[in-house]
């Protein structure tokens, strides 16, 4: 979405080079796994990322380099299947 000065919202298409990460170790405390620049396309998109350890965590942007209204929401937790 794109805002203009007063804050309304308008879609815009997505076409962009983001970071994924994948981590081990506490929150606020994790060490990458695996981060890499993947061009993101569609709003919903699906990734398999293998790694040598059980992650703890994953995102996209966990660094929060993007211009982001609520980063929080960019980082969940790993659950096995």
């Amino acid at each position: 979405m794109r805002s203009d000065g007063s804050g309304n919202e308008s879609p815009m298409p997505l076409h962009d080079l983001i970071d994924i990460g994948v981590f081990s170790g506490k929150k606020d405390e994790e060490k990458p796994l695996s981060l890499k620049k993947v061009w993101l396309t569609q709003p919903a998109q699906t990734f398999e990322i293998i790694v040598d350890q059980a992650p703890t965590r994953a995102g996209i942007d966990p660094y929060n380099k993007l211009i982001d209204r609520d980063s929080d929401d960019n980082m969940v937790d790993v659950t096995k299947r």
